[in-house]
């Protein structure tokens, strides 16, 4: 038996599905604790666009300015700042990150391959969560995509060269506008892993009139960034971020051990480790097949993502996002040939690869709702619903499979995927905006302070920083103990707590008004001042 692939339904059947589930999901508050910070941002770039983005009013020089230009351009389109917009920016990153690997193994004549590694890439945790987060990094993988696809077809010697060098650097120089320098080396180091172990014509790459473009490219960032910050912030940006942060990272609270992505990346391409483990295998790096050539240079690419990610002292794992296109590029060509030899094989046995995989798949759909029922500890109607659908699911890839119905089983199971992706998507909001959206109550706050008053806080984070603004149209002015005291304090302040059982201690004089927890490890409050500011 063979698995048919129609040129034109089962593309746009998947790019449906990735449509459908970059959708779902974005309808809620800004989460802590990197959302309202990234909001904010675009919509003080929206109200004074500038090349040094700017938090609560100050310079905000971490990131260039890219993402928080198309941010606020969306603001700007709709005349007004939301979540939702913002969240949209990244789906639509993820959304054509997916359909750039199809579209790349399709120009490779690996259609099935390009249809399969769409969908492990469209389903699979970390792009899953990731698109629908106000983060950078969605923005700076679908550039670093167009990069290393840009980069194969040089290398490949395909289609026409200068039109692919153009692509090349400037989807490098959209990522260096986007993150800074790091979504240039992740690339390049790539494509010379490779170039290097493959003995590829690296000449074709046009090396030195591309570097000459990107150095331009960075003197032209560096130099807008002196002109419009000086020097204290050129030396921020050049210095601080893009040496200290990743040797030292300080106090950002993402210093991790070395192999820090060596349990991090399992999880990340769940629910398809199984095919990443076979992927390790030497024999799955053999070979002269169709593609072979294709699928070596999506593994060098992600290996050497993954061994500069490590390299630095910060880690995260969103940072993993650049290497996942290439990645599940790679598997998808793997699993594709896979497919094609089990689909056609006779007899009741499946294979422990496919029961496996199976079952993952089987836990990856039935595992949001059962879940999600037991953290509510109620009979929750979207919960059931989902449950019901995954069920659903789940039985007919075990009746197909037990039946040895191969092709019919190999939908089923890739449908559980989906549906797994779908269940995940709809259910955290409905379980966790309660917990992680701080604006309703910054908003209360805003009703109770006088019209045109800044909010001040102590213990104010980025995070504060970033909801208050958004939310109410208020600066944040942040306080310690010591201004409090003083002999006219604030009428009210707001106090932030972010250690789990430690209260903020206030003067004399305050009345706690209202405290909500955000989780374990957040909460806020409201203090008014009995007899009002001497």
């Amino acid at each position: 038996m063979r698995i048919e692939t129609d040129n034109r339904a089962p593309w746009r059947h998947v790019l449906l599905l990735c449509a459908l589930l970059g959708a779902l999901g974005l309808g809620h508050g800004l989460w802590t604790p990197d959302e309202p910070r990234e909001a904010e941002i675009s919509r003080e770039m929206a109200l004074a666009p500038t090349v040094i983005p700017t938090l609560n009013g100050h310079a905000f020089i971490e990131k260039p300015p890219l993402y928080y230009w198309v941010v606020a351009g969306v603001f700007r389109g709709l005349g007004h700042p939301s979540a939702d917009a913002a969240r949209a920016v990244s789906a639509l990153a993820g959304l054509l990150s997916a359909l750039c690997v199809y579209c790349w193994a399709v120009r490779a004549g690996q259609r099935r391959a390009g249809l399969i590694a769409a969908t492990m890439l469209a389903t699979s945790v970390q792009f899953m969560v990731s698109t629908h987060w106000v983060l950078i990094d969605p923005l700076l993988m679908l550039f670093t995509t167009l990069a290393a696809w840009a980069g194969w077809e040089l290398l490949a010697g395909t289609g026409a060269p200068r039109r692919w060098a153009l692509l090349l650097y400037a989807a490098l120089a959209a990522a260096l506008w986007t993150k800074g320098l790091i979504g240039v080396v992740l690339v390049v180091a790539g494509i010379v892993a490779y170039s290097l172990a493959c003995r590829a014509d690296w000449r074709r790459l046009h090396p030195f009139a591309g570097g000459a473009f990107l150095v331009l490219m960075v003197g032209i960032l560096g130099g807008s960034i002196l002109l419009a910050g000086g020097r204290e912030a050129l030396w921020e940006w050049a210095w601080v971020n893009h040496v200290l942060r990743l040797v030292h990272p300080g106090a950002t609270g993402h210093r991790q051990p070395l192999l820090y992505y060596a349990w991090t990346l399992p999880y990340a391409v769940l629910p398809w480790l199984l095919p990443l483990l076979e992927g390790l295998r030497p024999s799955a790096w053999r070979g002269a097949a169709p593609g072979a050539a294709l699928q070596r240079y999506g593994g060098v690419l992600a290996a050497a993502m993954l061994l500069v990610l490590s390299a630095s002292a910060t880690k995260r794992e969103t940072y993993l996002l650049p290497l996942l296109p290439p990645l599940f590029l790679w598997l998808g060509l793997q699993v594709a040939r896979w497919w094609e030899a089990w689909s056609e094989q006779a007899g009741a046995h499946l294979g422990w690869r496919w029961w496996g995989q199976f079952a993952l798949l089987a836990l990856y759909a039935l595992a949001p709702p059962l879940l999600g029922l037991a953290w509510l500890r109620r009979a929750d109607p979207l919960a059931l619903l989902l449950l019901a659908g995954a069920v659903a699911v789940v039985g007919l890839a075990l009746r197909a499979a037990t039946q040895a119905r191969r092709v019919p089983a190999g939908r089923a199971a890739l449908g559980c995927a989906w549906v797994g992706a779908a269940a995940w998507l709809l259910l955290l909001p409905h379980l966790l905006d309660g917990t992680k959206d701080m604006a309703p109550f910054v908003r209360w706050v805003d009703q109770q302070l006088p019209p045109g008053q800044s909010v001040y806080a102590l213990n104010a984070d980025e995070t504060l920083e970033g909801i208050v603004p958004f939310e109410t149209g208020r600066r944040l002015v942040a306080l310690d103990a010591q201004q409090v005291e003083q002999s006219a304090p604030p009428a009210w302040v707001l106090t932030q707590e972010v250690n789990k059982g430690e209260r903020t201690p206030m003067p004399a004089g305050y009345v706690l008004e209202r405290r909500v927890a955000f989780g374990p490890n957040r909460a806020l409050a409201l203090w008014r001042h009995a007899v009002g500011p001497g």
